[in-house]
């Protein structure tokens, strides 16, 4: 499984992209910007100083300016023209409790030696910590090859009945059913009479802060 320590610099991490869509929506509804705890809310962290970070690299990657006063100005920057190693990112996958999977879609340009031309390749955003052990942590961007089977071992993303998606490693059992097992000792296996496969993890991008 392939790693990667950093996102292309014209790309940003998925929470990035959450502060500057809720800045540009922000701006045009009211007039002025919104203030730093009105992006943590929005971004659901507790910390100014996150917030306050996250505009820093939206103004180092050119999606702002800011003043000392805190005002920001959106800067009309065209948008990325993206290479064939640009695949979609679709949303947000519990590596924890299971919620719900592909909310948006968007690109990220991930590294080529991901891209092994068997089969489509798509991205989702990790949400918890319960594959800690196997080095995908929270907010980490996995990529996943789209698929509907897998064999013991494998760290697959299953949907469930209630169609909630999970990131977990694949056992099947000789009942006949389907455990999903964490990379986390605090947590416990989930089994089930069966689950649908979505893909295989072939790879892990992090931003270093």
């Amino acid at each position: 499984m392939s790693e990667s320590s950093s996102f292309k610099s014209s790309t940003l991490a998925p929470v990035q992209r959450q502060t500057l869509e809720f800045l540009r929506n922000f701006i045009a509804d009211k007039g002025y910007a919104p203030t730093l705890k009105d992006i943590a809310d929005h971004i659901g962290v507790k910390s100014l100083s996150t917030a306050h970070f996250h505009l820093e690299r939206l103004e180092d990657k050119g999606f702002i300016n800011r003043g000392s006063d805190g005002f920001i100005e959106l800067v009309n920057s065209p948008k990325p023209e993206f290479g064939p190693t640009a695949v979609p990112l679709v949303g947000v996958i519990a590596a924890g409790m299971p919620i719900e999977a592909i909310e948006n879609t968007t690109m990220i340009e991930i590294p080529s030696s991901m891209i092994t031309g068997r089969g489509e390749v798509y991205c989702l955003e990790v949400s918890g910590d319960s594959m800690i052990d196997a080095h995908i942590c929270d907010g980490d961007v996995i990529v996943v090859r789209k698929q509907e089977t897998a064999d013991d071992g494998n760290i697959v993303v299953a949907v469930l009945e209630d169609r909630t998606a999970t990131l977990k490693r694949y056992r099947r059992l000789k009942n006949g059913k389907v455990m999903l097992i964490p990379a986390n000792p605090t947590l416990s296996p989930i089994t089930l009479d069966k689950v649908s496969i979505r893909g295989l993890l072939i790879g892990v991008i992090r931003e270093i802060h």
